[in-house]
């Protein structure tokens, strides 16, 4: 049996349960973490800097530290900053920074300006702990921050060669869930800034040109 062959055969024994779920939903968005994550791989730069938005518990950070140079993740609620850090203490090129986004996103940046290529991972939307089903921060009217985070990012589009911008929870981009914006906000971005777009499995791709 081929090395690619029992990659998979062990990665669908590890991800049984979550895929027969989807299955079961008719594999219908959200797609589980399983699929989110190959999305992530396959839309990685070489030797690049990562930044995620909201760490929650930590896996999709271990996903994302096997494949860049070094790991940003920012986290705002302080029990899950507290567990990922310590979760995730092990991982040499990962750090986790307690705080919202909106206020960190630049702070960040300007600290990694050395990297060639850059990936971010928008993924701080809903202020709700699905796990626990409890409130974390934020309430529904200001607790997505993507519109900020994407003016953000735009003043720093000319400080690295390659830039990717994976947007999560593109089915509440309808200008009525929330405070998100329509995907024509997002979709307008692209255009004025000179990016390619498409979606996979609910994210939302913006790739530099």
């Amino acid at each position: 049996m081929k090395l690619r062959t029992i990659k998979y055969f062990l990665w669908t024994i590890l991800n049984i349960k979550s895929l027969k779920n989807w299955k079961n939903r008719n594999f219908s968005t959200p797609s589980p973490d399983v699929i989110k994550h190959q999305v992530l791989i396959k839309n990685n730069l070489n030797n690049s800097l990562w930044i995620e938005t909201g760490t929650y518990y930590g896996n999709t950070t271990k996903v994302l530290s096997k494949i860049s140079k070094k790991t940003v993740s920012i986290e705002a609620q302080k029990d899950l900053y507290d567990s990922s850090k310590k979760i995730l203490s092990n991982f040499g090129n990962v750090e986790i920074i307690l705080g919202r986004s909106e206020d960190l996103l630049e702070k960040v940046i300007l600290e990694n300006l050395d990297f060639e290529n850059i990936c971010i991972y928008l993924d701080a939307h809903l202020c709700q702990d699905h796990l626990k089903n409890t409130k974390t921060f934020g309430n529904e009217i200001d607790a997505t921050p993507i519109l900020r985070e994407m003016e953000l990012i735009k003043k720093f589009l000319k400080s690295f060669k390659k830039v990717n911008i994976l947007i999560d929870d593109i089915r509440l981009f309808n200008g009525s869930f929330q405070n998100y914006p329509s995907k024509d906000f997002l979709v307008d971005w692209c255009k004025e800034n000179d990016f390619l777009w498409e979606i996979e499995h609910d994210i939302f791709i913006c790739k530099k040109k």
